[in-house]
């Protein structure tokens, strides 16, 4: 009886291991959205802000998982634990930030201050607004 349930369950083990491989190793590297590609929603980093703080159910039906070409003011730099370039956008006066990740090194320079476009997807509010895979614009 141990026999005859050992076999199909031995098959159906391998069939779950290769099918976890296949989507781990190999589909997802190669199924990426490529946001230069993708048509982008343009918003200043301000008006982001004041849309998920007046209503966040409402924002994210509008930019929950959509590209974004968000413009504002760079107020800090960073680096996240994967050794990802991040930049926080916004007013130093507000609560809530725009958080994005790039997912490239950028050519371009910049400081401080200084007025940048990013292109990313948007993955809404956490405590700040997570911006994903960006690329920065001239």
């Amino acid at each position: 009886m141990i026999k005859k349930l050992l076999i199909p369950f031995l098959i159906i083990l391998l069939v779950a291991g290769a099918s976890v491989y296949y989507y781990v190793f190999i589909y997802s590297t190669q199924h990426h959205r490529n946001i230069n590609k993708e048509e982008s929603v343009f918003i200043v980093a301000d008006s982001l802000i004041q849309a998920y703080g007046n209503n966040e159910t409402s924002a994210n039906a509008k930019y929950l998982n959509k590209v974004l070409e968000i413009k504002g003011v760079l107020i800090d730099t960073a680096t996240n634990q994967q050794q990802a370039l991040t930049l926080t956008m916004g007013d130093k006066n507000n609560l809530t930030f725009v958080y994005v990740t790039l997912n490239s090194l950028p050519t371009a320079s910049f400081k401080l201050g200084d007025s940048i476009k990013v292109k990313g997807v948007c993955a809404g509010l956490l405590s700040d607004i997570v911006i994903n895979d960006a690329v920065l614009i001239k």
